[in-house]
């Protein structure tokens, strides 16, 4: 008999993330999260019938290790401490190394309710960040990078041998990049403003993974202004047509809501709608190789009503709504490029 559960969405979320206070006036605030539960409160999308909310475990130092060396481990829990910043965006207080802990662990149980049947999908609610945390580095508001801990231990206790994640955060993934550049079991996609135009300057077409793992990261750099036509062009033309020759046994998303037209640190145009059609897209591809299994783990986004909308419709479409996906228009120079660069390795 089907598991009763499999059609809820689980949302993993702890009060405690709302502690990570990095400093006054910083973006990564945590009226974020305030604001994200809020919408999804008063859309029905808090609890029964649609989801269920699950306490996040911390991560151990074990996780942590899956994916960072024991000297940055260890470094992280020296600065909170001593409370000295990572970088200029990346203060640490106190109670930092804890919080940062939780985040990954956030993940980990967002991956876990989805591979053991309690979930059909999940989205880990979680502060502070990950995808700019390299396997010995952190910055850019990122301590710990929650999706590569997450991906690593759900590949370790599952023996998932595949494993896609697509990155849609204005800012490039430069961490988790790095941690799985020479990984042929880890397809990584990044979805990005250009380069040249933003923080952290990394994520060219030209970088497409290293040694066993080339061909298995493919960045997608948008032009500043680029909006959901464009990445509706990029999606059904080049990513997920990918994914699909990938054959994941679960996908993964980092969901950056910094790429709406209305976020203070960027200058993408996608609207609110975007996040829902593109959460369709995905899931429609997770089903054809993986009966569905779409773990999401929340990244940037600094504008809150904007965040609060995106987050409230990628729940949607995670609990089953469809949003009208915009008929691509002339295709982004991207697309040629990509399928240019890409064809070594992938049908396109």
């Amino acid at each position: 008999m089907e598991n009763a559960n499999h059609m809820v969405t689980a949302l993993v979320y702890s009060e405690r993330y709302l502690e990570h206070s990095p400093s006054i006036g910083h973006p990564e605030r945590p009226e974020r999260l305030i604001s994200i539960v809020r919408g999804l409160r008063e859309n029905g999308l808090w609890g029964p019938p649609k989801t269920e909310i699950i306490e996040p475990q911390a991560a151990t130092p074990d996780d942590i290790l899956l994916a960072h060396s024991r000297e940055y481990l260890e470094s992280v829990r020296e600065h909170s401490v001593t409370q000295t910043p990572i970088d200029g965006d990346t203060p640490v207080r106190r109670n930092t190394f804890e919080i940062a802990l939780l985040a990954a662990g956030g993940a980990i149980t967002a991956g876990r309710a989805v591979m053991e049947g309690r979930a059909r999908n999940s989205f880990a609610l979680v502060r502070p960040p990950g995808h700019h945390a390299f396997r010995s580095r952190g910055g850019g508001f990122c301590y710990f990078n929650n999706m590569a801990v997450m991906v690593k231990r759900m590949q370790r206790d599952y023996g998932i041998r595949r494993v896609a994640i697509l990155d849609y955060d204005a800012h490039h993934g430069n961490g988790t990049q790095d941690i799985f550049y020479g990984d042929s079991s880890v397809l990584y996609i990044s979805l990005h403003q250009h380069p040249l135009t933003l923080y952290p300057g990394s994520g060219f077409v030209s970088e497409t993974g290293s040694g066993e793992g080339e061909g298995y990261t493919i960045n997608a750099p948008m032009k500043p202004g680029s909006g959901d036509a464009d990445y509706a062009s990029v999606l059904t033309r080049v990513l997920l047509p990918v994914v699909e020759q990938f054959k994941p046994e679960l996908v993964a998303v980092s969901a950056g809501f910094d790429s709406h037209r209305e976020d203070p640190l960027t200058a993408l145009d996608l609207s609110s709608e975007a996040y829902g059609w593109m959460t369709n897209l995905i899931v429609d591809t997770a089903e054809k190789t993986c009966g569905g299994k779409v773990v999401v783990v929340l990244e940037g986004g600094y504008d809150l009503d904007a965040i609060s909308e995106s987050a409230r419709n990628v729940v949607l479409a995670l609990t089953g709504r469809r949003f009208r996906v915009p008929e691509p228009e002339n295709s982004p120079a991207v697309v040629e490029e990509l399928k240019q660069v890409l064809g070594r390795w992938w049908r396109l």
